[in-house]
């Protein structure tokens, strides 16, 4: 879904929107255990605050996080990535997103398996 500002879903997801301007995106989220987003990339790149619980930022290079309360994390402008919460805990946080949203193939259950061991 080119040109929009956020990326589909897997499971329980809430989205609030706190800010939409000039190609500005600020949303607070919250995931349900296993929710996740799909892969998808930023025009302009995207920071993540998590305001609490335990979640997971993985990367097409790769590169996974498991994030917690305070952690900061950006996503570079293109670069492929999903996020969303642990198997056993809902996370929480804010999105500031810069430009369009491109989305690509949903994230699936033995790919999210595999980051928890």
């Amino acid at each position: 879904m080119p040109g929009t500002h956020y990326a589909p879903h897997t499971g329980d997801v809430h989205l609030d929107s706190v800010l939409a301007a000039d190609g500005l995106f600020v949303n607070d989220a919250y995931y349900a255990a296993c929710a996740r987003t799909h892969w998808h990339r930023h025009s302009g790149g995207q920071l993540i605050l998590v305001r609490s619980g335990v979640g997971v930022v993985a990367t097409r290079s790769g590169e996974v996080a498991v994030v917690r309360v305070g952690d900061v994390v950006h996503a570079a402008p293109g670069e492929e990535h999903w996020h969303g919460a642990a198997p056993d805990c809902f996370v929480t946080y804010t999105s500031v997103s810069l430009g369009s949203t491109d989305t690509l193939e949903e994230v699936p259950g033995e790919e999210y398996d595999g980051v928890w061991g």
